[in-house]
């Protein structure tokens, strides 16, 4: 019986998620983010206990409050420390109360990594190893799967989490490849109804044997659109296929929700908002980007400037200007930038006049020595981006 992703659509649904649906429905809520090539994934108990396993590159932060209504987390993760698991993670412990946060233990040599464990170290977080280990999150149960210590490399090194509610379970595994999968084989892996593909979906991160063992009934894809990874690959999906009565993926569907019953029954609903990049965006005669961001990090009148090369006006409420460590300013509702006009966000305090903006920030937000700003609309589609 083919299992393609045709199969399913009907299966999709455009959903609003309402921050209670997971208490009101008496299920597990597991929602898989859209945040391009990289992961994000949180998980709700019935009690409205909260898990996020992993904070991809983005706003994780802003997408969770904002969309999801999250605000606390009992138990963040990182699976392991790579920028696509991790690159979101600081704005995470700096905008919400966090209770207990586990990695693998395995130190990286990025400034991404050491802003984040100084960040942990300074907090008041309890820091837990992934050791094998059960965590309560109200009546959902995780289990942690150890990864190897003598694994070769980060991605083989992976946290695994198996959530169960009832005869529901789900499988988390981050980037582990065929080495790791292994690993986990021999310790024991039970059937799940919902298994997240390994490594965004590569040929190196599934075998037969794995998917024998598992007997997923959903599979859930965390991919970036047009990535130059070839993420997922033509094989492994062949293999997903065959093995899962239905495959998802962020770069198709958009965030992902999976509600999950005690009896092991699941609903399945989608959210993906299209850019509208080229439709509002559209540029006129000059051959530059349509919006374009600069940052002027010189202080003590540090600000960035967005300018619309448009022919038209451009409603800008609701954006974000965001630096490489995911800290945004949000433009009011009703904000928007005149056809080839521009306006100034300062890092300072300030009376707006819909043409400067101010951040109210006491420290700077922009890097003396580079920085990155990125301009995300909405929905949180990138619509600028400026490195210096």
């Amino acid at each position: 019986m083919p299992r393609s992703l045709l199969s399913i659509a009907a299966l999709a649904l455009l959903w609003a998620c309402s921050p209670a649906s997971s208490q009101q429905s008496g299920r597990v809520e597991i929602i898989f983010l859209d945040v391009g090539q990289g992961e994000a994934i949180l998980i709700r108990s019935p009690e409205g206990k909260t898990a996020l396993v992993d904070a991809g590159p983005g706003s994780v932060a802003h997408v969770l409050a904002r969309r999801y209504g999250v605000d606390s987390i009992d138990f963040a993760v990182a699976t392991h420390p790579h920028a696509d698991h991790i690159g979101g993670m600081v704005a995470i412990l700096l905008s919400f109360p966090v209770r207990y946060y586990m990695d693998n233990g395995a130190p990286h040599t990025t400034s991404t990594y050491s802003h984040l464990m100084a960040m942990v170290q300074r907090s008041d977080i309890t820091y837990l190893r992934a050791t094998d280990r059960a965590v309560e999150l109200g009546s959902v149960n995780i289990e942690v799967l150890p990864p190897p210590e003598d694994a070769d490399g980060f991605n083989n090194r992976s946290i695994g989490l198996l959530v169960e509610y009832g005869e529901f379970r789900a499988l988390l595994t981050g980037d582990s490849e065929v080495e790791e999968l292994n690993h986990f084989l021999a310790a024991g892996v039970p059937q799940v109804t919902l298994l997240k593909a390994a490594h965004h979906g590569s040929r190196d991160a599934i075998t037969p044997a794995w998917l024998a063992a598992t007997k997923p009934q959903v599979v859930v894809i965390s991919v970036g659109r047009g990535n130059s990874y070839g993420h997922p690959h033509e094989w492994a999906l062949r293999l997903y296929d065959a093995s899962a009565e239905a495959i998802y993926r962020t770069d198709v569907h958009g965030d992902i929700t999976i509600r999950g019953g005690r009896d092991g029954s699941y609903e399945i609903e989608t959210r993906f908002v299209p850019s509208n990049t080229e439709a509002v965006l559209a540029p006129g005669p000059s051959a530059v980007d349509p919006i374009e961001v600069r940052v002027s990090p010189t202080a003590p009148d540090e600000h960035a400037v967005v300018r619309n090369n448009t022919g038209r006006a451009v409603e800008i409420g609701g954006w974000g200007l965001c630096n490489a460590a995911s800290f945004c300013f949000i433009f009011p509702d009703g904000a928007s930038v005149a056809a080839g006009d521009s306006v100034t966000v300062y890092t300072g305090s300030g009376r707006g006049d819909g043409r400067s903006f101010y951040w109210d920030s006491h420290t700077p937000r922009w890097g003396d020595e580079g920085d990155a700003a990125i301009l995300r609309d909405r929905t949180w589609d990138i619509m600028a981006n400026y490195s210096y």
